[in-house]
């Protein structure tokens, strides 16, 4: 199992807004950190929130046992995320980014069914 660590740890926000319209999660390309988004900050508007997610073994984590295994990854990930959902989202990944933020989306789907019996 997976030990869970504090969202801050693993999602970034550089310009934090709770009144946001809008989180965009980035999710950086293998072997990659969330500096790689790190210029968006000033291109997006203020209604959108960026929020740069740092896996285990990365950045400022690099000390961290890094997640081998997708579905450990995507499970701590999702936990870890969860506080930020309270508005509308989206996701952008970069290769591997992409696919965690497609396997992310399925878990919180089969999540939010689960919690609501539809």
């Amino acid at each position: 199992m997976t030990s869970v660590v504090s969202p801050p740890l693993w999602v970034l926000r550089p310009r934090p807004n709770d009144a946001a319209a809008l989180r965009l999660f980035c999710f950086p390309y293998a072997g990659g950190s969330p500096a790689i988004f790190r210029s968006w900050v000033e291109r997006f508007p203020s209604q959108v929130e960026l929020c740069l997610v740092q896996l285990p073994g990365r950045g400022s984590r690099f000390a961290e046992p890094p997640i081998t295994r997708l579905e450990p990854l995507v499970e701590a990930l999702a936990h870890a995320i969860w506080p930020y959902l309270d508005r509308p989202y989206a996701f952008f990944g970069h290769s591997m980014g992409a696919l965690l933020g497609f396997e992310l989306s399925r878990h919180l789907r089969q999540r939010t069914r689960r919690r609501c019996g539809c």
